[in-house]
Order: structure tokens, then C-alpha cells, then sequence
């Protein structure tokens, strides 16, 4: 396990935050889940907490481990993106708003990540995340495939994304009609129908 920080924008101070849980077993090929979180703005320890990590919260003072965890099979790296986000930082004014710029961030981070392990190269690469990381994975799986031909990428695993904003939100009522979380002509139905 290794985890710290990485320069991507060494004029506005910008570096991103990474978290690596090694494989805990051997297999056959090495393989890096390399995972997102959304938000934008969630942090990806999100991620390696509550979801896909080795290690839970029990209660407030008690760590256990994840006996689901992805990291007993592949590498786990978990990365906060944009700058920003979580532990990544940037100067106050140098917030980025564009996909463009989070992908030039991400692809300069996995340059400088390579420098210091280059053994994530010999590693089959699977891009990972879920709600919003679902509009960065496609871009910064094109980048990677049209300019970094070194690295392995093989695939990209989105959970829950959030791609079509406008579909998704009309279908918020219907599934919650349809699941009896609201009753047709309640007041929460009227007050949701209304917006």
C-alpha cells in the first residue's frame, strides 16, 4: 500500500491524490482497477471505503476488513480528481471547469505515476467508476488509447452513470410509483410532479 500526492499543474501548485492497495493474490496477469468517483467533486476515498476497498468503518473507532474488496484479485488505485477534490489541491483561482482540462490532469498524473512505478505498465489497466466519473472515463480512455500506447488498457467498468441528466430525472417519479415509494395524488407526488 502506498499512497500520495503527484504534480500535474506545477504552475498553479494542481497535484492529485492517489491510493494503491496492492493484488493480495497472484494471478496469472497483473491487473489495475484504477477507480473514479463521481461528483464531481466526491472524493475516490468515497470509493475505497465504503465500496470496493479493503478496509470499513465498523463504528467510529473500529476498522475492519472488506472481505469483498476488489484488491484481493487486482490492484486497487484510487485516485481524487479533478484538482481539487478530496486530498488534490490547486490554487484557489485555478479551479478547472472543463473535461478537456481533467483529462490533461489525468493523463500528466498517470505520466508522473509511471515515472515512480513503472510496473503499473506490465499491468493490464481497467478505468473504474461510478455516477459522474461516468463523463471522465470515456474521455480519458480515448486520450490514453490515441497517445499512450505504453499503457494496457483493457477496459472501463461504470457503475450508476450519469450520462443523460434530463432521462434520468424523468424517470425518478415513475420508478418511485412503480416501487410504492409515492402514491400517485400524494402530496410528495404533487410536489415532486410540480418541479
Amino acid at each position: 500500500m502506498h499512497a500520495g500526492h503527484l504534480s500535474v499543474d506545477p504552475e498553479h501548485h494542481g497535484t492529485l491524490f492517489f491510493w494503491h492497495f496492492a493484488s493480495k493474490h497472484t494471478s496469472d496477469k497483473p491487473r489495475t482497477v484504477i477507480w473514479l468517483n463521481g461528483g464531481p467533486g466526491a472524493s475516490s476515498l468515497v470509493g475505497a471505503w465504503t465500496e470496493i476497498g479493503p478496509f470499513r468503518f465498523q463504528d467510529e473507532n473500529t476498522i475492519i476488513e472488506n472481505n469483498g474488496s476488489w484488491h484481493l484479485f487486482v490492484n486497487l488505485l484510487f485516485i481524487d480528481q479533478p484538482v481539487g477534490t478530496g486530498f488534490s489541491y490547486i490554487d484557489n483561482d485555478s479551479f478547472i471547469h472543463e473535461l478537456d482540462e481533467v483529462v490533461n490532469h489525468f493523463v500528466s498524473f498517470l505520466d508522473r505515476y509511471i515515472e515512480v512505478f513503472p510496473e503499473l505498465l506490465q499491468n493490464d489497466i481497467y478505468l473504474a467508476g461510478e455516477s459522474f466519473a461516468a463523463q471522465y472515463i470515456p474521455y480519458i480512455a480515448h486520450e490514453i488509447l490515441a497517445k499512450r500506447s505504453n499503457l494496457k488498457l483493457r477496459g472501463l467498468l461504470i457503475g450508476n452513470g450519469w450520462i443523460d441528466p434530463v432521462t434520468i430525472y424523468e424517470l425518478y417519479l415513475p420508478f418511485a410509483v412503480a416501487n410504492n415509494l409515492v402514491k400517485i395524488n400524494s402530496v410528495l407526488y404533487d410536489i415532486i410532479s410540480s418541479q
